[in-house]
């Protein structure tokens, strides 16, 4: 049991560790370009000066090596495993070669309060981009399934898939953007991939309005069913507002309700985001919320209020958000509870350009068909 929490922790560690490796290089490195600088202009005056650096000197310049070769390393693994599959089950011979934009996602998370404890959560999560397959059917497969987590987490973006327990992965088909009228919907189809085999279906039904030059309403309705599990409901509907023409600052309002049926109840929660994209590297985001629930006490669950600062570290691959965060919960009487959360999240993919600083506001299906 030791030797498993010893190499748990390894492995906890090891997007941390990069994070600390690349903040080494990233400081340093304008001092090495200094340093390349007046090489460049010292040179006839001082031509020793390089030759006699220590080789300390080096060690940042290295370490960013280090951390671009092996980020390039996993693009390419990950791109040769999605084309790979692409092209021995749905590739005809004859057919054009088209883009794979599968991509990897690995998230370290680390959350702290007062009244609680540190909670570390660690996904892995893939997806596999079969260009090939007719019909817009896509090949889903997902390693952190939180279809059943808890309404609140959900919304607040802390969804772990801890209540669909770690390793069932979902694999399936999914009929994606099928259109008519003014909705659009996904379908999903497949099974966990453990044994037993749990099959299971999903449905997502969505339509985006424009209500006047600055507002716009989006209604979600996704229903699920695992067979080990049961049926389950999400009813989502969000009101975005643009507080700047260019879109870099929105404001959105959501109200949504979930039931499940292995809990037997209904959540509720109403939220409340201001998104500011402060730079091309920056993101804000504030919140506030309150979520109940129809269970016998029929009580308030939770109030919140949140600012999360999200940046993208390093070229468009590594980001790093925190969160401080302040909570009145049931569970505690509802007494405050101050917590931080603080989290790395790293991207691997060839063709696929990744944003995770993006917010927008939808558009409806005839905009869409247009652009």
């Amino acid at each position: 049991m030791k030797t498993l929490n010893h190499t748990t922790r390894s492995y906890l560690s090891l997007p941390l560790s990069l994070y600390f490796f690349y903040t080494t290089a990233v400081n340093a490195d304008p001092l090495a370009q200094n340093s390349l600088d007046k090489s460049h202009t010292e040179t006839s005056v001082l031509p020793q000066t390089i030759s006699t650096q220590s080789n300390d000197d080096n060690t940042p310049y290295k370490m960013k090596q280090w951390i671009d070769s092996y980020q390039q390393s996993m693009t390419d693994s990950v791109h040769t495993v999605g084309e790979y599959i692409d092209q021995s089950l749905t590739k005809d011979e004859n057919e054009a070669e088209l883009t794979n934009r599968s991509y990897l996602r690995i998230r370290q998370r680390s959350i702290y309060s007062y009244r609680g404890k540190l909670e570390n959560d660690f996904k892995v999560y893939f997806k596999l981009d079969l260009p090939h397959v007719k019909r817009d059917w896509k090949l889903i497969l997902d390693s952190e399934p939180s279809d059943y987590d808890s309404l609140e987490s959900k919304q607040r973006g802390i969804a772990s898939g801890s209540k669909t327990q770690s390793g069932d992965t979902v694999g399936g088909f999914r009929l994606q953007d099928t259109q008519f009228g003014n909705w659009s919907s996904d379908f999903d189809i497949g099974i966990k991939l453990k044994f037993p085999l749990d099959p299971f279906v999903k449905t997502r039904l969505t339509r985006v309005d424009n209500v006047s030059e600055n507002w716009t309403t989006q209604l979600e309705q996704e229903l699920f069913y695992y067979h080990s599990k049961g049926f389950g409901s999400l009813s989502q509907l969000s009101g975005f507002y643009a507080l700047t023409p260019d879109h870099k600052n929105i404001f959105r309002t959501t109200t949504s309700a979930q039931y499940l049926q292995e809990d037997d109840k209904w959540e509720l929660v109403q939220q409340f985001n201001v998104y500011q994209r402060a730079t091309e590297r920056d993101l804000f985001e504030y919140s506030m919320g309150i979520s109940a629930d129809t269970d016998e006490m029929k009580e308030i669950t939770n109030y919140w209020v949140s600012a999360e600062w999200k940046r993208r570290i390093y070229k468009h691959w590594l980001y790093l958000a925190a969160r401080p965060q302040l909570e009145f919960p049931r569970d505690y009487n509802y007494h405050a509870n101050l917590g931080v959360m603080i989290e790395l999240e790293m991207f691997f993919s060839k063709n696929r350009k990744i944003d995770e600083l993006k917010r927008y506001i939808p558009k409806p299906v005839k905009l869409r068909n247009e652009t």
